[in-house]
């Protein structure tokens, strides 16, 4: 099965959009094409983007996410010292090495993001994937 860790960025975008290819890809989810994995510290940066635009439109998007078939992954102790390592050697930040480290210790081999400066930091460790390559996948 095609698994894929989704960054914020493509989280709020697949909640907030209504246009392709953030609808497709939330159908291609939706109808079990792709497993779609995100770290619950993505729900944290969410909070903080969307409620200082809309505090409403971020609480009813938190609970379209929640009730998702998107898999929303806890940090545990393995991912927070993975997080740790990737922080440690690779510099990345704190937030994206928890995101990160999820995707790495659930054995996910790409991650949705438009984020290279961080994310390309450990390309060796987890393959950055845009929207066309995983559409892609889903077919």
């Amino acid at each position: 099965m095609n698994k894929i860790l989704i960054d914020t960025m493509w989280l709020e975008a697949i909640f907030t959009r209504e246009e392709p290819p953030y609808t497709t890809f939330a159908d291609a989810i939706d109808e079990g094409k792709i497993i779609g994995i995100s770290s619950v510290v993505s729900i944290a940066e969410m909070i903080k983007n969307l409620g200082r635009k809309d505090e409403e439109r971020m609480k009813r998007t938190i609970q379209e996410l929640k009730g998702s078939e998107i898999i929303l992954v806890n940090v545990t102790l393995g991912i927070a010292e993975r997080a740790g390592e990737l922080r440690l050697k690779y510099d990345v930040p704190t937030a994206d090495s928890m995101i990160a480290a999820t995707g790495i210790v659930e054995n996910v081999k790409h991650v949705l993001t438009n984020d290279t400066r961080h994310f390309g930091r450990i390309k060796n460790l987890i393959k950055i994937k845009d929207i066309k390559k995983v559409l892609d996948m889903a077919k």
